[in-house]
């Protein structure tokens, strides 16, 4: 009676492991390469639900990332700007008083 629980259990456990553990990134890649052209392509529609399918994972696997790079890219520019290269950094710098 508890054996078919027992198994339904451990093969929940190893799914949870197995998708927090995956590397989806050549998959994307391949889903990304497809669907880039756009939807009048053939190429499109075998790789929509590979796409569909793989956001949806990378949603309910990592939802805090997920949210944090959709508000990252709508926020378009940083707060703060890159710091830029200043060859002459050195002479500009005053000396330190002691």
């Amino acid at each position: 009676m508890t054996m078919p629980w027992l198994l339904a259990a451990a093969l929940s456990l190893a799914a949870g492991f197995a998708l927090g553990r995956a590397r989806l990134d050549s998959l994307v890649s391949w889903a990304e390469g497809w669907t880039s052209p756009g939807w009048r392509t053939w190429k499109f529609w075998p790789a929509l639900p590979v796409a569909v399918t793989v956001l949806a994972l990378l949603w309910i696997v990592r939802p805090r990332r997920t949210l944090a790079n959709v508000r990252s890219w709508r926020a378009g520019e940083r707060l703060h700007p890159a710091p830029q290269h200043d060859p002459q950094w050195a002479a500009k710098r005053e000396e330190p008083t002691s």
